[in-house]
């Protein structure tokens, strides 16, 4: 009997502390976590649309945007000019840098405009005879011709007649090789083509100077 109550009590005792160990564990409160709030500082700046300029750094040599290599289409002699032919004078725009002096081929010129005046004055009573209706033009050509300017363009003949009657008296070729003579007489003075200065210079005045031969050097010192 005493046994029996012994077991009965023993398994009361487990089984007690079997529930006892579930309704621990059932009413168990974990510990709750907490997370550390973290607040970071930043910087902040309002935007202003604007224009940025893009900046470049770069090692090197400036070499002059504008830049011109003076060299002689013509001969003859330099000229002394206005201003010393040195490295560092300033030229405007158009001024004449170097003069080459141009006496023999003017005069060669001016022969030249003397035989097609005398050649148009020729032909003026065939003119008149053969085309009296272009007579006039021909006349106000000869009275507005000038020795010391240059030669204006020769009146517009109006017929294939009249075309071919100048130009079988010569008219026509005189004229063009007096207009050929005229730009290369302005090939002896030569002028600045912008706002500039020398940067190197080689003849002196007095020098004669032959075709092709290289005069100096004109930048604008403004733009590299």
């Amino acid at each position: 009997m005493k046994k029996g109550i012994t077991i009965i009590i023993g398994l009361a005792l487990v089984a007690g502390s079997i529930y006892l160990a579930k309704y621990l564990i059932a009413n168990k409160k974990k510990p709750e976590s907490r997370v550390e709030k973290i607040i970071k500082t930043v910087f902040t700046e309002t935007v202003k649309n604007r224009n940025i300029p893009i900046e470049i750094t770069s090692n090197g040599n400036l070499v002059a945007k504008n830049r011109v290599d003076l060299y002689s289409e013509v001969q003859g002699i330099f000229e002394l000019p206005n201003k010393d032919f040195k490295p560092g004078i300033n030229y405007i725009k158009g001024e004449v840098i170097l003069r080459i002096n141009s006496d023999e081929f003017y005069a060669n010129l001016q022969a030249q405009k003397s035989k097609l005046f005398n050649t148009i004055t020729a032909v003026m009573p065939d003119i008149r005879m053969d085309f009296p209706n272009e007579y006039k033009k021909w006349q106000d050509y000869i009275k507005a011709f000038s020795m010391e300017e240059t030669v204006e363009e020769l009146p517009v003949t109006n017929s294939d007649k009249e075309k071919f009657f100048i130009s079988g008296r010569g008219i026509l070729s005189s004229f063009y090789s007096v207009k050929n003579l005229e730009v290369k007489l302005s090939k002896y003075a030569i002028r600045a083509p912008f706002n500039g200065v020398l940067t190197e210079t080689l003849v002196n005045p007095g020098t004669l100077v032959r075709p092709g031969q290289k005069l100096g050097e004109f930048i604008d010192p403004a733009i590299y």
